[in-house]
């Protein structure tokens, strides 16, 4: 009896684990804060623009980061997207990126991840 209770369990959480991969991939639409704040937490755009009503927020994409990116990488990335996906290349606009991918840094001193970003204006 406890076998199959195990099994049962087994099989409940094996077929529940794709749902959760797919509702975790639902929130396609992010606040940004006037203080620089994210929350990434919203399936359609009219629930992101209740969120920031009376306030000086906007809302954007959420920033899609490539899976092969470094954890130096991905902490550079922004963390919304301004061309909805559209553009392969990432906007250069966290310090991290815009200290490491400058044209100021010879190109054999850039980390690889910099192949991922727009050139940041310097």
């Amino acid at each position: 009896m406890f076998l199959v209770r195990k099994e049962l369990l087994w099989a409940i959480a094996v077929a529940s684990a794709p749902l959760a991969a797919a509702s975790a991939d639902s929130y396609k639409w992010c606040t940004v804060e006037s203080e620089g704040g994210t929350n990434c937490g919203f399936v359609t755009i009219e629930q992101c623009r209740a969120a920031i009503s009376g306030t000086n927020g906007l809302c954007e994409p959420k920033q899609v980061v490539p899976p092969n990116l470094s954890p130096a990488a991905k902490a550079a990335a922004p963390k919304t997207d301004a061309s909805g996906g559209k553009d392969p290349l990432m906007e250069c606009v966290t310090y991290s990126c815009k200290i490491n991918c400058s044209s100021k840094v010879a190109r054999r001193f850039r980390p690889k991840w910099c192949v991922y970003f727009k050139k940041p204006a310097d």
